[in-house]
């Protein structure tokens, strides 16, 4: 994840008015992306990459993701509010930090012979994984934290000096010690052709895609990867509405990581491709559709 704020959201609420609103946003974006383009290291260069489809269904070891599963099934709660934002996968921290199933699970994936593994396998492994080491850094707040402390509200509050959280150490998989934007950036991104992968990572806050209440899987990754797709771009304060005739706004990691969709016309041309919120598809079909973005809330999606 980035370092930046949100350029537009910040200097916008400067009471303007809606005309210089409108007209300033676009190029506050801009910006912005090209902030985040010297941060994101970029994945569309990098060679060997693979699509989902193209890798055999079977071949290789497999990962039991059972204890992961039942700590998502046991601490998962549909239908939260974290922050503005309702409708949101909130998560009983403190419900996880005491559940044997995750400590175990971690040192599953410490443990994980990753060279053995089948592509898929190790694609559910790592969307797994960051999952659970977002989790983890969460949890670790939450045991040692005393019990007159401030409760966390935001995992962008777990840094450490000159540090972010997002490249302090989160975990270790497969003997490797890894942060969480290792995981993201190579074991994810610069290795899979998959920019739903987006729609399946989560960094425990509200504007993120949601919590799937289930372990990925490497046999049923397609279906999994689709259905949070579909339910990431239908949610209306952080996926893709319309808000009118050639007008959209959409989930602010479409501007971020917009790179890894080939650009502008690669978001767009992909979105069409989807399932879409009422009006959304039109909009974006227009000439020159313009396109807005959520206000990121980093506030944390605990329960």
């Amino acid at each position: 994840m980035l370092r930046i704020l949100c350029a537009a959201p910040l200097l916008l609420g400067l009471h303007a008015g809606s005309g210089v609103r409108d007209m300033l946003e676009p190029l506050l974006n801009r910006l912005e992306k090209r902030v985040a383009a010297r941060q994101i290291p970029p994945a569309h260069t990098a060679v060997g990459r693979q699509r989902l489809a193209d890798v055999p269904r079977a071949g290789g070891a497999t990962f039991d993701h059972a204890a992961w599963d039942r700590c998502l099934k046991a601490h998962v709660r549909p239908g939260g509010t974290a922050g503005a934002i309702a409708g949101v996968h909130l998560v009983d921290y403190a419900g996880l930090a005491a559940d044997p199933d995750f400590d175990a699970y971690l040192a599953q994936l410490a443990a994980a012979d990753v060279p053995a593994l089948g592509a898929r396998e190790r694609l559910a492994l790592y969307i797994n994984a960051y999952n659970a080491l977002c989790c983890a850094h969460v949890v670790r707040h939450v045991r040692d934290a005393t019990a007159d402390a401030p409760p966390l509200r935001s995992i962008l509050e777990l840094k450490s000096p000159g540090e972010v959280v997002w490249d302090r150490y989160a975990g270790t998989v497969g003997g490797e010690r890894l942060s969480l934007n290792q995981v993201e950036h190579d074991k994810l991104r610069r290795a899979w052709a998959e920019p739903a992968v987006h729609a399946c990572i989560v960094c425990a806050s509200a504007s993120c895609p949601d919590l799937r209440a289930e372990a990925f899987v490497a046999p049923r990754l397609e279906e999994q990867m689709s259905a949070q797709l579909a339910a990431w771009l239908a949610h209306p304060a952080k996926g893709a509405i319309a808000e009118g005739p050639g007008r959209v706004r959409l989930s602010r990691i479409l501007l971020w990581f917009e790179d890894d969709w080939g650009g502008a016309a690669g978001v767009r041309a992909f979105l069409l491709g989807q399932p879409l919120a009422d009006g959304v598809a039109a909009a974006l079909s227009a000439p020159r559709p313009a396109v807005r973005f959520f206000e990121y809330d980093w506030r944390l999606n605990g329960a």
